[in-house]
């Protein structure tokens, strides 16, 4: 939908910090589309904020939290209000999606939201029919998200560090003159 370079994103980051991260991956979770980037906007981020522990675990935390409830809004509003997210313009998932998470559901109930939220692309995917074909709580079906989406982005965040640590070793590599220019 919108195009988000890393220009963009390094102003996200630097006006509204971890809650545009939180934002960004609530709306992911909530399946309503990629209308921002939200891998680039967590690297960047984790560049921006540099690797130290303390300034990054701000930004893991909102990404994995905003997935979590994106996630759990969806499945709140399929199993409580009957909303058919599959109907909706912006939600990207066809009958034959659904058809595929629901089997994947039936066979391993919830170790698979938490491995479908671990692997990009079917992130979020089975809260539709976690909701429509079982019991599962709320509470257990969050819970489930919670742990594949830290697994996800614990893996975004190997990748900022390791490009925030590259682009500190190119710019030793070039020298202090070079260095200041970036």
């Amino acid at each position: 939908m919108f195009d988000l370079d890393v220009a963009t994103a390094l102003a996200l980051v630097e006006g509204y910090g971890a809650v545009a991260v939180f934002a960004v991956f609530a709306l992911e979770g909530a399946l309503v589309g990629k209308v921002l980037p939200a891998r680039t906007l967590f690297v960047t981020a984790v560049v921006a904020v540099g690797v130290e522990a303390i300034a990054v675990l701000p930004v893991f935390a909102a990404a994995v939290i905003g997935a979590t409830v994106g996630q759990s809004v969806v499945f709140v509003a399929v199993r409580r209000f009957d909303v058919d997210p599959a109907s909706l313009p912006l939600v990207p998932i066809g009958e034959g999606g659904l058809d595929g998470a629901t089997r994947w559901f039936d066979r391993w109930g919830l170790p698979a939201v938490a491995a479908s939220n671990a692997v990009p692309g079917t992130r979020g995917w089975l809260a539709v029919p976690t909701a429509n074909a079982s019991s599962v709580s709320a509470p257990r079906f969050a819970a489930a998200s919670l742990v594949g989406s830290a697994a996800y982005v614990g893996a975004l965040l190997a990748v900022g560090v390791a490009v925030a640590l590259g682009i500190g070793g190119a710019a030793d590599l070039l020298g202090p003159e070079l260095a200041a220019a970036l």
